[in-house]
C-alpha cells in the first residue's frame, strides 16, 4: 500500500447563516484543489489566516467529511491525526497513558514495557515517564501526542498547527523531530501559519493556500523563483515565507488567480533541478524562453499520480463491489476485540475517578449537606397527617435535588472530554460503542454510594417508616431518577458546547420543572392533554413514584394532633392527586424508557460528531 497522501479536484463546502432568521447559504471553503504528500518527506500547508488550511487537512485525513468533495488516495489504517489542542487524560502519567495506548493499539500481547521505552527515548520524554500530562509543557504534550500514536507505527502523520502555542526554539524542536520521522520512510503533513526562515527551511515539500485555492507547491526553495517567474519580486534577505504569505494575504483576487492559475491549482509542482537549464524548457507554463532565463534552477511540471491510473483502470462489477463492503462491515479497524476496549477503557475511567480526590470529596459534602438541609426542613414530618401539602413538597424537592445535580455536570464538564474521545475514535484507539458502555457503567458505582448516603439522610430524619423494603424503592427510585438526569446532561453536553450548553440546559429543563409541580392542587381538574404532556417530564415521573413509595404499599394511617385531618389516610392522598390508578411499577418502566431515549440520543449524538 502506498504511503504518499494523493488528492484530486476536493472541494469542501458549509452551510453558513448569518442569523436565525435569515435563509442558510452554501459557502465554499476548498474549491477544486489537488496535490501529493509524498512518502520520506516533510509537507507544509500554508496560507494566511482562514485561507483553508486545517479545512484541507481535515478534508484528506478523513477527519472532516460531511460536505467534502473530490478524489483522495490514501492509506486511512495506516494514519493519524494530531489535533492542535493536545488533549490528554490529565491525571494519568506517560508512562500510564503509553500503556492504555499499546492496549488498544498493538495486536496480540506484545513486550509493551520494550516498545514503550523506544518510543519514549526516541521522543526524548522517556525522562518524564512518571510526570502526568496536566504537568508537562507545551512541547512535550504535542511530543506525548505523537508517541502515543506512534506505538502502532503509522506510515502516514497529519499534525494540525503543531507549532502553535510554542516558541522559536521549541517550535524548531518540533519541526525537527517531524522532519526525522519523514526521514524513516513516513508521509507527515502539517499545517503551520507564518514560520520562520530557519523553520521553513526543514520542509522537504510546501503546499499553500490562498482563499480555497492552490497558490504554491512544490520545493521551499523554488519559492522566490515562482514568484518571480510571475514577476512578483521577492525582497532579497527576506524570509520567503513572509513574503508569499503578504502576498496572498494583501493581493487582490488577480494575482491569486494567476499563481493559481500557474500551479493549475496544485495539479502542477514546483522543483529544484541540479540541471535545471536543460530541463527548463518542458515548462508548462506559456512564457518566452527569455523569460525562463534568470530561473536557472526552477521547472514546473505536472504531478503525475496514483489516482489517474486507478480511473484508467476497468470498473469493477457491481457484484464484487458490494462484497467488498460487506467484508469491510464485518472486518474490525480496531487492533483488539470490543471487550478488550471496554474493559481497558472501563479501568481508565475508573482510575481518573479515584484520582480526582478533590471532585469526589466535594461530591460527598454536596449530598451530605443537602441531604441534612432537606432533612432538617421536614424534620420528623413524615407522620403528620395534617401536613399534606408539606410531604408533596419533600418529595418535589427530593427529585429537584437529583436533577439539578446530575444534570448540570456533564453540561459543563463533558464537551471537553468529547474533542478528545473524537479523536481517539479517528485514530482507530476504539469504537464508540465499546466507549459508551464504558462511560456508562463507570459512573454507577460511585453514583450508586452517593445516592445512598443522600436517601439513608434524607429517610431518617424526615422520619419515614422504618421499613427496609420502602427505603429500598426510596433509594432505587432516586438513583433512576439520576441515572435518567445524567443522561439527560450528557445528551446535552454531547450535543452542545460549554457556553451553549450551560445555557440550553436550564432553559430544557424549565418546561420539565413546571410540569412536576403543574396540577397537584387541583388534580380532577387537569385536562387530558396535559395528562399526556406531563408524561414527557421524567422530574413528573419521579415525583410520582417518590409519592408512591412513600404512601403507598400499605402504609399505616398517619398521625392526627388536630380534631380533623382528612389527609390521615395515605389512600385519600394518593386518590385526591390522581396517582391511585397507576403504578410503581409502571411509573419506574416510563422512566427507565427515558433514561434508555436519552442515553441513545447522547450516542446517536456522538457519532454524528465523530464521523460526519
Amino acid at each position: 500500500m502506498t504511503k504518499d497522501v494523493e488528492f484530486q479536484d476536493v472541494v469542501y463546502t458549509v452551510n453558513v447563516r448569518k442569523s436565525i432568521i435569515s435563509e442558510s447559504r452554501k459557502q465554499t471553503i476548498l474549491k477544486g484543489v489537488s496535490g501529493v504528500f509524498r512518502h520520506g518527506q516533510l509537507s507544509a500547508i500554508m496560507g494566511p489566516s482562514g485561507a483553508g488550511k486545517s479545512s484541507l487537512l481535515n478534508a484528506i485525513s478523513g477527519y472532516r467529511k460531511s460536505g467534502v468533495e473530490g478524489t483522495m488516495h490514501l492509506n486511512r489504517k495506516a494514519s493519524c491525526y494530531i489535533t492542535q489542542e493536545d488533549h490528554h487524560q490529565p491525571l494519568l502519567s506517560v508512562e500510564e497513558l503509553m500503556h492504555i495506548a499499546c492496549q488498544l493499539k498493538v495486536k496480540g500481547k506484545a513486550n509493551y514495557e520494550e516498545t514503550i521505552t523506544d518510543v519514549l527515548s526516541n521522543l526524548n520524554l522517556n525522562h518524564r515517564r512518571n510526570v502526568t500530562a496536566d504537568r508537562l509543557s507545551g512541547g512535550e504534550r504535542k511530543r506525548l501526542s505523537i508517541a502515543l500514536e506512534m506505538v502502532a507505527n503509522p506510515s502516514i502523520f497529519f499534525l494540525d498547527e503543531p507549532t502553535s502555542g510554542l516558541d522559536e526554539v521549541t517550535a524548531a524542536t518540533c519541526v525537527r523531530l517531524f522532519r526525522d520521522l519523514a526521514k524513516q520512510g513516513r508521509t507527515v503533513v502539517c499545517t503551520i501559519h507564518q514560520p520562520s526562515a530557519s523553520i521553513f527551511a526543514l520542509f522537504d515539500h510546501i503546499y499553500v493556500i490562498a482563499r480555497g485555492s492552490c497558490v504554491f507547491q512544490g520545493s521551499p526553495k523554488a519559492v522566490v523563483p515562482f514568484l518571480s517567474h510571475v514577476h512578483i519580486e521577492c525582497p532579497r534577505h527576506y524570509n520567503p515565507a513572509d513574503f508569499i504569505i503578504e502576498v496572498c494575504d494583501s493581493e487582490s483576487n488577480d494575482v491569486i488567480q494567476t499563481l493559481s492559475e500557474a500551479m493549475q491549482n496544485g495539479k502542477a509542482i514546483c522543483t529544484k533541478l541540479q540541471l535545471p537549464s536543460a530541463i527548463a524548457s518542458t515548462s508548462t507554463l506559456e512564457e518566452e524562453p527569455s523569460s525562463l532565463e534568470p530561473m536557472t534552477d526552477f521547472v514546473i511540471k505536472p504531478t503525475v499520480t496514483s489516482m489517474i491510473l486507478e480511473q484508467q483502470r476497468p470498473k469493477v462489477s457491481t457484484l464484487v463491489q458490494k462484497m467488498k463492503q460487506i467484508t469491510r462491515f464485518f472486518h474490525s479497524p480496531h487492533a483488539v476485540s470490543g471487550f478488550v476496549q471496554f474493559w481497558v477503557l472501563f479501568r481508565l475511567m475508573w482510575t481518573k475517578t479515584m484520582r480526582n480526590r478533590t471532585v469526589l470529596w466535594i461530591q460527598l459534602v454536596h449530598h451530605i449537606i443537602c441531604a441534612i438541609f432537606i432533612g432538617l426542613i421536614f424534620l420528623n414530618a413524615a407522620n403528620d397527617g395534617a401536613r399534606m401539602f408539606d410531604h408533596l413538597k419533600f418529595c418535589l424537592g427530593v427529585c429537584f435535588f437529583f436533577c439539578y445535580t446530575q444534570v448540570m455536570v456533564p453540561i459543563l464538564a463533558y464537551p471537553r472530554e468529547v474533542k478528545l474521545v473524537k479523536k481517539e475514535c479517528f485514530n482507530r484507539w476504539y469504537g464508540l460503542f465499546p466507549y459508551y458502555l464504558a462511560l456508562t457503567l463507570s459512573r454507577l458505582p460511585v453514583q450508586i454510594f452517593l445516592n445512598v448516603i443522600f436517601t439513608m439522610l434524607v429517610y431518617w430524619l424526615a422520619g419515614l417508616p422504618a421499613e427496609f423494603f420502602r427505603y429500598a424503592l426510596f433509594t432505587v427510585v432516586g438513583l433512576i431518577v439520576s441515572l435518567c438526569a445524567e443522561g439527560f446532561g450528557l445528551m446535552i453536553g454531547a450535543t452542545f458546547n460549554v457556553m451553549n450548553g450551560s445555557a440550553i440546559g436550564p432553559l430544557t429543563i424549565a418546561p420539565f420543572l413546571g410540569l412536576a409541580i403543574y396540577g397537584f392542587d387541583f388534580a380532577p381538574q387537569i385536562p387530558a392533554i396535559m395528562q399526556w404532556l406531563m408524561r414527557a417530564s421524567f422530574i413528573r415521573g419521579g415525583v410520582v413514584s417518590v409519592v408512591l413509595v412513600v404512601f403507598g404499599y400499605n402504609r399505616q394511617r398517619l398521625d392526627c394532633n388536630e380534631m380533623y385531618c382528612h389527609f390521615d389516610d395515605p389512600k385519600v392522598l394518593l386518590h385526591y392527586v390522581r396517582i391511585d390508578n397507576t403504578t410503581l411499577q409502571f411509573e419506574l418502566g416510563i422512566l427507565i424508557a427515558m433514561t434508555l431515549f436519552y442515553r441513545l440520543l447522547c450516542y446517536l449524538s456522538l457519532r454524528r460528531r465523530f464521523y460526519k
